[in-house]
This record gives C-alpha cells, sequence and structure tokens, in this order.
C-alpha cells in the first residue's frame, strides 16, 4: 500500500512539473514596433536584462536598394538552448503599409523562432502552413522599372501669431538606382523659409533661401573596394552661395568584407575635388569667385553589436591650393548596456574649422546675428550630449496595455 501511494505521489509530481513547464525567456532587441512583437507571441516570456534570458535576439536593419528597409535577425541560445544560434532575414519594401511592414517582419521573427522550439514541449503548440504550390516553370516577373526608385516629397509649415509671422517651404525630387554593382543617386531640392516680428518700436524680416542638386555614381570593386564620383551645386543665401559647383572622384576601402555591413564595418575614404564658388557678396579674402581644389580622407566606424552600437566618423579636409584653409570633424554615437538595467547613451560632434572662404567682408549686424540670416566667422563648433538610463524591477517585459 505504501509502495503504491509512493508510486502514486511520484507520477503526480511528474505531471505537475510537465504542467508547470516554465515559458522560455527571451531577450528583444530591435528598433521597430516592439509591442506588437510581443503581443503575437504570448508564448515566450520578454526580459528587459539579456543576462537572465534563454534566447537573445538582435535585429538590424539598414535601408535597402528600393528605399525600403532590410532586417536581419540574429539569435543566441543560452542555458539549455545553449549550442544553438540562428539567422534570418527580410526585406520590406516601402509600399508596404505599417501593418503590412510589421506583420512581414512578425512573421519573420517567428520562422526564426522556430528552430529553437524543435524537440522541447512548446513545439506542440506550433503550426506550419505552406502557400499552395507554385509551377516553378513560370518566370518570375521582370522589373520594368530596372531598379530605378523615384521619389517626390514636399512640405509647407506656417505659424502665426500676435508678434510672430512665419511660413516655410520645400520640395525634394530623388533619385535612386541600386543593383549588387552600381549605385546611383541623385537629388534635387528647393527650400524657403520667410520670418516676421512685429516689435513695439521696429520690425524685423528675415528671409533664407536654398536650392541644391547632388548626384553620384559609385562602383562595387571587390567585396572591400569601392570608387566613385560626385558632382553637386548649390546655392545658398545663408552661406554667401551665389553658385556652387564641386566634382569629386574618391576611392573607398573596407576592412571588413561588405557583405557584414548590417553589422559592422570599418571604411577609408580618399576624395579629391575640384570646386567653383560665386558669391553673393565679396568675401573676406577680396574674392568674388573662386577656383579651389580640396581633398579630404573620412574614417567610418559602424557597429551594432549585443552589447550596444557605437557609430563613428572622422574627416580631415583642406584646400590644395591653400593648405592652411583646412577642417577636422569629429562625429560619435554611443548606445552602451554597461551592466544589467544601466545604459550610457553619448553623442558628440566636433569641428576644428579653418577653412570658411565664403564669409562676406564687413561686421555682422544684430539682425542679421539673431535672426541667422547668414553664416559667421568661428573656429570651433562643438556639441555633446550624455544620457544615463537605469532600469530594475520586475524582469518581465511581456505584457502589453495601451489603454488611455
Amino acid at each position: 500500500m505504501n509502495r503504491t501511494l509512493l508510486v502514486f505521489l511520484i507520477a503526480l509530481k511528474c505531471i505537475s512539473v510537465r504542467a508547470q513547464t516554465p515559458k522560455i525567456k527571451v531577450f528583444l532587441s530591435c528598433n521597430c514596433d516592439y509591442q506588437y512583437i510581443i503581443q503575437n507571441t504570448q508564448l515566450f516570456d520578454y526580459v528587459r536584462d539579456r543576462t537572465l534570458s534563454d534566447i537573445e535576439v538582435f535585429v538590424f536593419d539598414i535601408r535597402n536598394a528600393s528605399g525600403g528597409i532590410k532586417y536581419s535577425i540574429e539569435f543566441k541560445g543560452k542555458n539549455e538552448f545553449n549550442s544553438k544560434e540562428n539567422k534570418i532575414s527580410t526585406d520590406i519594401s516601402q509600399n508596404l503599409t505599417l501593418k503590412e511592414s510589421r506583420d512581414a517582419l512578425l512573421k519573420t521573427y517567428k520562422l526564426g523562432m522556430v528552430f529553437f522550439l524543435q524537440n522541447t514541449p512548446f513545439q506542440e503548440k506550433m503550426e506550419v502552413t505552406f502557400d499552395n504550390y507554385k509551377d516553378p516553370s513560370i518566370e518570375p516577373l521582370s522589373d520594368q522599372w530596372k531598379n530605378w526608385i523615384f521619389e517626390v516629397s514636399g512640405s509647407f509649415n506656417f505659424q502665426d501669431e500676435k508678434s510672430i509671422n512665419e511660413k516655410q517651404y520645400n520640395l525634394a525630387f530623388e533619385i535612386d538606382r541600386v543593383t549588387e554593382k552600381w549605385r546611383v543617386r541623385s537629388d534635387i531640392g528647393f527650400w524657403r523659409s520667410v520670418k516676421f516680428f512685429k516689435g513695439e518700436e521696429e520690425n524685423y524680416s528675415s528671409e533664407r533661401e536654398r536650392s541644391y542638386l547632388t548626384g553620384s555614381i559609385v562602383r562595387s570593386i571587390s567585396n572591400h573596394f569601392s570608387t566613385g564620383i560626385f558632382g553637386s551645386f548649390e546655392t545658398d543665401t545663408y552661406t554667401n552661395y551665389k553658385s556652387f559647383y564641386n566634382f569629386s572622384p574618391a576611392l573607398e576601402y573596407n576592412l571588413i568584407p561588405y557583405k557584414e555591413v548590417l553589422t559592422r564595418e570599418v571604411t577609408f575614404a580618399y576624395k579629391i575635388g575640384y570646386n567653383l564658388y560665386e558669391y553673393f557678396e565679396e568675401t573676406l579674402y577680396g574674392f568674388n569667385k573662386q577656383n579651389l581644389f580640396n581633398q579630404s580622407l573620412t574614417l567610418n566606424v559602424r557597429f551594432r553589436e549585443k552589447w550596444g552600437n557605437i557609430y563613428s566618423y572622422l574627416v580631415a579636409s583642406q584646400f590644395i591650393d591653400q593648405p592652411d584653409l583646412r577642417r577636422l570633424t569629429l562625429n560619435n554615437n554611443l548606445n552602451l548596456r554597461v551592466f544589467r538595467g544601466l545604459s550610457v547613451r553619448l553623442s558628440g560632434s566636433f569641428q576644428l574649422i579653418r577653412d570658411q572662404i565664403n564669409l562676406p567682408k564687413g561686421e555682422t549686424s544684430i539682425e542679421d546675428l539673431l535672426l541667422r540670416q547668414r553664416q559667421i566667422s568661428t573656429d570651433y563648433q562643438n556639441r555633446i550630449s550624455l544620457g544615463l538610463s537605469y532600469t530594475f524591477g520586475s524582469i518581465f517585459n511581456n505584457i502589453v496595455n495601451t489603454r488611455l
């Protein structure tokens, strides 16, 4: 009798343990509709700290050739999934609606998770479906646009108060073509801003206008080298450019193969250019027109890793005709997970400026200075931003509630 009771209690305990199989804990890092993914995958428990997870999921995104977004999802198992890793990607067209886009990403995410659910108690909760069979002899439709993408955009902003009236509008047209070997880009734009300030004794007005045309053709040489030709035209009242033309060939080398650009890249680019300037007003150096050659060297570093993201670039440039006229620019963006719950965000831009050949002669009026109607002389321009966040409490992050 005692033996029968013991066997019964052991069996009951096993059934109880099986019935209480804990959910798989998932840490999800995604620049996307995070809540939508959680809401539609309640099979998992989502945690805020990656050290507490059974599966780490990192979603990397980058703009693709058609103007949409390419998502690359990396899965890494821990604990009972320690030896399992998976990668999957999808291209989201820019023509899809928000719902269609997030449904496509969710479908890819689920597909990647199937690999981990095999041979687990959760396998019974999955359903796999396939589209109806399609005749492989039917060739897909050809692209009548031959990879060319066109985009037209514009905006108008109006603000009116008792003492301030402001109107701003812009129009832009973009043409792109991207293939495995070639990338062609061109942008045309017009921007205008008119502001009117009414004071008790005097009124002030500010008008700024800018038009531009840029174009580039880039050719892939190998998995590490690329070369290209760049050209541009610009007229801008703020920078004193009545007309500015530039033509520049360039060469780029990537220390890391380009196929890994979604997660990391370290590139060096050298560019040499010819510039033709015509100014609205005579410059500090006594020129109304100028022809100058310039060169630049750029170091670009980008890492999207599990510990965070780093994006940094350093640009050194100078005029070949006048080597003393030069500029050094450093831009950094860092988002770092220090330890459980603590994240650091740091961004900064630092410029040493010695190449302002376009500044108009004469003193800058108070009106021009306050209304920023013209560029003023400076030796440097710096900006820094630092942010900290620390999150503690419940480790779970899988409840979605959007009420009120």
